[in-house]
This record gives C-alpha cells, structure tokens and sequence, in this order.
C-alpha cells in the first residue's frame, strides 16, 4: 500500500467529495440506509426501476447490490446497473443477503458476481454459500463461525478485489493479506440494518479510494467506532440506533484516534 494507511484522512476525502452512492437495496433497510450515508458525508441515491437504475448507476460514484428483498424488476435493475458498473469500472460492493436461503437467491447472486463486484460482504454463511453453491442456509442469518468462512472468502478474490466477512470479529481479505478487526456493540445485531448500512459505507469509501483494504477497512472501523460511542449512550436498540447515527457523523478525535489507533494494531 506505500504509505501508512491514514482512515481519517480518507474520512475527510470523503466529506470533500461527496460521492453518490447509488443503492439497489432491500425495503427494510432504505431509511437507515440513506440517513447513514448521509452522517458520513455521501451523497444516497435509490431507485429500482430498470431503465432508471441503469442510467442513475452511470453517474454515480459507486454501487452498492443488497440482495435482502429481490423482486424480478429490481434484479433486473441490479444486472443492468452492474453492467454499467463494470463496463465503466466503477466501484460496486455485493452484499448477497441470505443467499444460501433459496433457489431464487443463489441462482440471482451467482449471477450478478460473474461481473466481479469490486467488494463482496456478508455473514459467515452468505460467504460461504456464495462461493459453494452446495451451501445452504436458513433465513438471513449465519449458521457458521467466521473462522469456517475464510477458505470460502479466498475463493471469491478470484471474482472480487476484497472481500468482508461479518461476525464478532470481522474479517478482511484482500491480495495483500488478511486482518482481522475487533470492536462495535452487541446492540449491532439487535438492530435491523446495521450490515446492510455497512455494505453502503464500503461503497462510499470505494468510490474515493483506489486501494480495496483501505475502502473495506474504513468503513468497518468507522461502523465499529460509532457503535461503541453509541452504546456508551443507548439505553436499549431504539436509543442505540439513534445514537450509531449520531456517532457515524462525528469526525472528532474520539472517532479518528481510535481508528488510526487500530490501523496502526494492525500493522498497516
């Protein structure tokens, strides 16, 4: 990577450049979602109508591709918009929610990663079942241990840039190597959205970055921050969501230094 990878910095490019961020998600996540990438710094677009979709994706700045609700109109909106993403060679994160779940998920995920997504993220099981179509899941949660998946995730850099797995420690893989990040709150799988809005921040920081550690690791450790500072205030999941947002738009020392302290843990 050259010189020392600076998170902070990389979060005031991204308050700079405002980049837009063009969102093909589920119906349950679009407001957190949006309200998340708008307390960075980005700029949130979403809609899912085809024809619409796949010009919106030709001047934003990133993609991101949530399989969390599909419908036969939004996939097709998801493979024009990818097409145009990767012909223009755009940043695009996957995040191929409960793939493993159904027939109708994994044939429409294996589908959209023959366009090498720029990042792919996901729990344990999404990761594996994306990479062996042998394997299955129930409903949208993981069945596996994050230490299970990590053979499944180097496959897919054979498709991908970087891949992201999520778990009580998050795992990061690129062709440079492979780290593992800790911290956020056990309030974070409480709330619904809080890995797809992660899915987003890896999108946003794709679209100023060139370097896919940098991108993947930035938006982790900023979620991961902002949930400990939210936690320290939230009193159950409702006040802890609306603390996590509060604490994503924070760019003070408490955010930054312990970002730059755990970039500097990780020896990069």
């Amino acid at each position: 990577m050259g010189t020392r990878f600076d998170p902070s910095a990389l979060l005031e490019t991204l308050k700079t450049r405002a980049p837009l961020v063009h969102c093909l998600t589920n119906r349950v996540t679009v407001t957190p979602m949006a309200n998340a990438l708008l307390a960075i710094g980005a700029a949130p677009v979403m809609t899912d109508h085809p024809d619409d979709a796949e010009q919106m994706t030709a001047s934003a700045d990133a993609l991101l591709i949530n399989l969390g609700t599909p419908t036969q109109e939004s996939l097709e909106a998801m493979t024009r918009s990818v097409r145009v993403a990767a012909a223009d060679h755009r940043p695009w994160v996957l995040d191929p929610v409960g793939v493993g779940a159904t027939r109708f998920r994994r044939t429409a995920a294996h589908a959209l990663l023959e366009y090498q997504p720029t990042a792919v993220r996901g729990n344990a099981s999404e990761i594996m079942a994306l990479a062996d179509e042998a394997i299955t899941g129930r409903g949208v949660d993981t069945q596996h241990t994050v230490e299970d998946a990590t053979e499944a995730a180097n496959a897919l850099l054979s498709y991908s840039k970087g891949v992201a797995i999520s778990g009580q420690q998050d795992h990061l893989l690129t062709e440079l190597g492979h780290w593992q990040l800790t911290g956020g709150s056990a309030w974070q799988p409480r709330v619904t959205g809080t890995g797809c809005v992660l899915g987003a921040l890896m999108a946003a920081y794709g679209a100023v970055s060139d370097e896919p550690f940098e991108a993947l690791a930035a938006a982790h450790l900023h979620a991961a921050i902002a949930a400990e500072l939210a936690e320290a205030r939230a009193e159950g999941p409702a006040s802890f969501a609306s603390a996590w947002l509060d604490a994503l738009a924070r760019d003070d020392l408490a955010l930054t230094e312990r970002a730059i302290e755990r970039v500097h843990a990780l020896g990069v």
